[in-house]
Formats: structure tokens, sequence, C-alpha cells
């Protein structure tokens, strides 16, 4: 549907094309449509023609989106930047990978950049769009971790493609007895989709303040019922820094500053060392894997200066762990986004990640960075892009409403 001043003629006296219009032309129902296929099928763990099959039928959506909108369209800078990241472990392939690495990085690339340019041109009606796709979401993983985790249904797909319902045993609600999965085939992504919805619906302007009190506590459940400590931890500070973040929520002023001495109030009052979701960590192997990747930045950076500056490229990471450049303790994960970065696209690659999620932050739809930062808060213990899923999830809500789209009577 179009406005009667996109209909008028521009300087030049010609009449311009009218904006599309329809569902699959709408770039909020495509981004929401792309979330829903990567989230409830985890490409990881499906065949490979049906993997390569999704990853085409996300890609070719996106592109045709972004080509019925490309006079209005304007690349933002997160999209570009994801686009250079990607590139540099695309082009050092040649280094350790193969074809298939080579081809794999490129669509994924592509998907993501694509992504968000989409969601860098949405305004505030296909803003509500997506988080509104990313809450529905939310809340049909939280009915599959139940179903899992009280009535003993098999998770689809299972942990890492294994049957079963429940996963080790759960460090933050033991009584469960394991740690749910959701159809996100691992707890983490799933405990990243939670985290992140609970924030979105915590800073929300719609609905109403009960309905989204309801949302963040049912969210919050559901990263219980993941296991992830991380996603618990990354939770409270962004839906804090969401409360705190001028302009994010309806808040003024007053609020913000009532909920700084509420936060700072409970860390006066708590003892925060000591409280079981963190006293569980020591001496654990996850906390001495993730202590690993950091040590291992001083030996990646050992590597010849072209590795060094632009990564050992896509499906490096075999012989990265081999040559004992990464963790020696038997699991191969990095468990760090920013190293995994480093490993595969080298300083350039790390430092295009880095400012795409710093300009993402500070340019896009304020309503939904608590969301967003809570996704890249992850970086620190997990290897979001790694799992299609997380990934599609950062892209879209690091750049949601991070450029303004030319006019449709700019000419």
């Amino acid at each position: 549907m179009t406005t009667p001043g996109a209909l008028l003629p521009d300087r030049s006296g010609t009449r311009p094309d009218p904006a599309p219009s329809g569902l699959l032309a709408r770039p909020g129902a495509v981004l929401g449509a792309v979330l829903v296929l990567v989230t409830f099928v985890p490409t990881s763990r499906v065949s490979g023609n049906v993997a390569w099959g999704m990853l085409a039928t996300a890609i070719v959506a996106v592109l045709w989106c972004a080509w019925l909108h490309a006079t209005r369209l304007r690349w933002s800078a997160p999209a570009v930047l994801l686009l250079l990241s990607g590139a540099c472990a695309a082009l050092s392939t040649q280094h350790h990978g193969s074809l298939r690495d080579l081809v794999q990085g490129l669509l994924t690339t592509t998907l993501l950049a694509g992504c968000c340019l989409l969601a860098a041109y949405c305004g505030p009606s296909d803003r509500d769009v997506v988080v509104t796709v990313v809450l529905t979401l939310a809340l049909a993983q939280l009915a599959c971790a139940a179903a899992s985790a009280f009535l003993g249904a098999p998770a689809p797909w299972g942990l890492l493609g294994e049957a079963g319902s429940l996963f080790g045993t759960n460090p933050l609600l033991p009584a469960v007895g394991g740690r749910t999965t959701g159809t996100m085939a691992h707890p983490i992504p799933f405990g990243t989709l939670m985290a992140a919805a609970a924030a979105l619906a915590a800073t929300a302007r719609r609905p109403g303040p009960a309905a989204r009190v309801a949302l963040t506590s049912a969210f919050g459940s559901g990263v219980l019922l993941s296991g992830s400590r991380s996603a618990a931890i990354v939770l409270l500070v962004g839906v804090v820094a969401g409360l705190l973040w001028p302009g994010a929520t309806r808040a003024g002023a007053a609020g913000r500053v009532l909920v700084a001495l509420g936060a700072g109030l409970a860390l006066l009052v708590s003892d925060v060392s000591e409280h079981a979701a963190l006293t569980s960590l020591e001496g654990t192997g996850s906390l001495t894997h993730r202590l690993g990747a950091l040590e291992a930045v001083g030996r990646l950076l050992g590597r010849p200066l072209p590795e060094t500056l632009f990564g050992s490229g896509e499906g490096s990471l075999r012989t990265l762990y081999a040559d004992g450049l990464l963790q020696q303790d038997g699991f191969f994960a990095v468990d760090n986004q920013l190293v995994t970065t480093f490993a595969l696209a080298g300083l350039v690659g790390t430092l295009c990640l880095v400012l795409a999620v710093m300009i993402g932050l500070l340019r896009g739809d304020r309503s939904t960075r608590a969301g967003a930062m809570v996704v890249v808060l992850m970086f620190a213990s997990f290897d979001t892009l790694a799992w299609t899923s997380t990934a599609v999830l950062f892209a879209v809500l690091l750049a949601l409403g991070a450029a303004r789209p030319v006019p449709a009577d700019a000419g």
C-alpha cells in the first residue's frame, strides 16, 4: 500500500514506481519467516541436501525482498562490516579449507549480510512484526522445552541430533534433572533465544505492563530450563542496560535513576560471588575451556602474517586444533565468538565484527537494544555465529532500524 505522496512526480517530472506491496514484500515478514525456518530446523543437524536447500531458500527470500526495495534501500554499516568480516574468512579458505567450506561460508555470509540489510531498512511497523515473531517463536520453543522437562517428551532433534528429552545436569534448576533444548538441538542456542526474548519483552512498548511482566517471567523460566548460566547472566545485564538506555523504553530520566539505584542496591545486599550459578562454575571444564579460548589468542598471533591479518579461513578450525593453536582439552568448540572470528577471519575480520556491533547498538532501534545486547554478550561464552539460528537472530536484532530508507519520492 502506498501513500499519496509516494506517487507524486519527482523534480525530474517522472512518476516513481510505487512501493512494493504484499506479505512477501515486507522486510519484517521475510525476516520473520527466515527466523522461523532456521529456529525450528537446525541446519547443522539435518542431511546435507536439506541444509543446503534451507540455506538457499532463506537467501533467495531475503535477496528477493531486497531487490523489490532496491530503490529505497541503503547499505547500513553493520551489513557492510559483516560482509567484510565474512569475506576475510572466505578469501582465506585457501589455507586449510575445502571448496565446500568456501561455498558454505559465502552463502552464510550472504544470508547474514542480507538479513542485516533488510533489518536496517525496517520501520516501526516492520520492527513490531520482527519482535512479535521472536516472542512467538520463543513461546513455541518454551512449550517444547516444558514438554521435555515435565512430561518427558523427546525433544525434536535431541541433543546434537541424538534422541532424548534432557541433557546433562541443569546447574540452574537441578530438580528438573537436565537441560532443555527446545527444537534447537542444544541448550545454549535455546537459552540465547529465551534470554533475547525476555529482554525484548521487558523493554517492549507494547503490549501492556502486565503482559510484558508475564512474558518476561515466562522466557526467564525458559533460561532456567536451558541451564545456561551465561544466558542467565547476560539476560540480567541486558535488561538493566535496556532499561537504562535513553529512549529504549518509555521510562523517563527519573525511571532510569530508579532502575540504576535498584540495580546498585541489589548488588550491595546480595553476595553475587557466592551465588550458586557462579560458584558451580569453579573448577569446571566449562570455565577452564572458555578461559582457554582467551589463552589461545596469543598462540593465534604467532601464525604467518597473512593468517594473522585475514584469518586461516573457513574450515580451518580442525587444523588449528590439530596444530595446538586452540584449546587442547578434547572439546572442539572455541566457545568465544571473537576468538573464533580471529581464528577464521583474522584481525581485520574481528575488527569489522566489533565495529558492526558497536555501530548497530548505537544506531539501531532503541526499543530492541536490550535483546540485541543479550545476543552480543553471549559472544563471550558461545560461538554465536556458528549456529544459523543464533547467527540470524544476531544479524536481525543488531541492525534493526539502523538505516533510514530512501524516501519513495526521492527520485
